[in-house]
């Protein structure tokens, strides 16, 4: 009976005759995305067949259509339309932790209607219609799902409620339910929301061979919010000019090649903590008379909490993590530390600190093999390797000897890909112990 070796989950199971690999893997446990329910609809469910690809069936009709839409390779085949007569060696492609993740929504009811002050974020993609119309729709609801989950996450991590969806756009407000700082929030959740993009875009780049962008827009104004709608559809939101406007401010992203622009009674609300990028007079469409509008590039605000957790020391920010004696049971923990994920490592007594994102793939590394006697860590996905006090690189995505070999004579294209890619070095940073906390520095620009 055939064998499936399972990567990166490092688990083997024997293949019935007749089963796919897609049933094999949900038999047994894999968790493998399956955006179409497994019936050849869409191309989620692809993975690499690193090793034994002549043991694997034909390509179907389906399948050879599929492919000819997305980014792949001869060794790149479909789950669900593959079966095996022989031993293989398979590599999921699309990991199933973020993809299958929810986001829970609050419901608000009995509210009347009341004008405030509120900060209104406009988000929208870049290129989505380019990238999108070669996809099937699995595709595109799929894609579309794993960037609304980050962008939405943003938001709510920075107090704010999304209140609407408009095809790939995103409305959000802060200040809906009187939370503090709405206007720094929404700036602030709008540089992370292009961080969040930057993080996905080597994923897109890989999955589909291309990306998109977004652009964002806010505007500080009075709304009218209440509940609006009747029955299980009634919800607390907002009307008024003020949304209008910001949508606008938004739709100018276009015009300055811009990515966050903001207005300027939101500019004048928080002025003190921004960092300008640009400025610039324009009409917009809808809006009487020239307004001004500014283009941001950082923000410097935090909370008192945060900052209680922060001091800065020759030039160094120095960041409170976590007690040292939460390491006893998990001695590997990532921390955001200016829109950074920064995973801390405790070794034998020691601390240290890298960018949580492995350079060649921006996969995560906690959960990854440490080696004390080389002092390095290996990315648990493609095992790349790297110096955890210096952040060389020891190795580039381990592959076999036999496998270079057949990459330097062109039979392996993932080989050949791997001896392409430019080493990139991961980012270490400097650690602490102090008050019984681990403390981590990134030096100021």
């Amino acid at each position: 009976m055939a064998k499936i070796d399972f990567l990166p989950d490092n688990k083997i199971y024997e293949s019935e005759p007749g089963e796919t690999i897609l049933q094999t893997a949900s038999r047994n446990g894999i968790p493998h995305v399956a955006a179409c329910g497994g019936e050849g609809k869409c191309t989620t469910c692809r993975l690499l067949i690193l090793d034994g690809i002549d043991n694997c069936s034909p390509e179907t009709d389906a399948e050879v259509s599929l492919k000819a839409k997305a980014h792949t390779t001869e060794e790149f085949r479909l789950a669900c339309q593959t079966t095996v007569n022989g031993d293989i060696v398979v590599r999921r492609l699309v990991l199933n932790k973020e993809d299958i993740e929810s986001v829970s929504e609050k419901g608000v009811s009995g509210r009347l209607g009341e004008t405030k002050k509120i900060a209104i974020l406009f988000s929208d993609i870049r290129g989505f219609t380019p990238f999108s119309e070669k996809l099937t729709p699995y595709d595109v609801v799929f894609i579309l799902n794993r960037y609304f989950n980050r962008m939405v996450r943003v938001v709510e991590d920075n107090r704010g409620t999304v209140d609407n969806y408009i095809g790939d756009g995103m409305v959000a407000i802060f200040g809906l339910h009187d939370e503090k700082d709405p206007a720094h929030h929404a700036v602030k959740s709008a540089l992370e929301m292009c961080s969040e993009m930057d993080d996905m875009k080597p994923y897109l780049k890989t999955m589909y061979g291309q990306d998109f962008d977004i652009g964002v827009g806010i505007h500080w104004g009075e709304a009218v919010v209440g509940d609006i709608g009747a029955g299980k559809s009634k919800r607390l939101t907002a009307i008024g000019d003020a949304m209008n406007f910001a949508s606008r401010v938004e739709s100018a992203n276009k015009q300055f090649q811009s990515r966050v622009l903001i207005s300027e009674e939101t500019h004048e609300e928080i002025k003190d903590s921004l960092v300008i990028k640009d400025f610039m007079r324009t009409n917009l469409p809808g809006i009487d008379g020239r307004v001004t509008l500014y283009e941001i590039e950082d923000i410097n605000y935090s909370t008192d909490d945060e900052r209680e957790k922060e001091h800065i020391e020759d030039n160094i920010t120095w960041s409170k993590c976590s007690e040292v004696e939460t390491f006893q049971e998990e001695d590997q923990q990532v921390f955001k530390i200016k829109r950074e994920d920064i995973l801390v490592v405790k070794i034998e007594e020691s601390f240290f600190a890298l960018n949580d994102k492995c350079p060649h793939a921006y996969l995560s590394l906690q959960g990854s093999d440490i080696d004390i006697k080389n002092e390095s860590i290996a990315c648990r996905w493609h095992k790349s390797s790297f110096c955890y006090k210096t952040g060389e690189v020891k190795e580039w995505m381990k592959i076999s000897n036999f496998q270079k070999m057949l990459g330097k004579i062109g039979l392996n294209a993932e080989a050949q890909e791997i001896a392409q890619m430019e080493k990139i070095p991961v980012d270490v940073y400097k650690t602490k112990i102090e008050d019984g906390f681990v403390w981590v520095g990134l030096e100021k620009d």
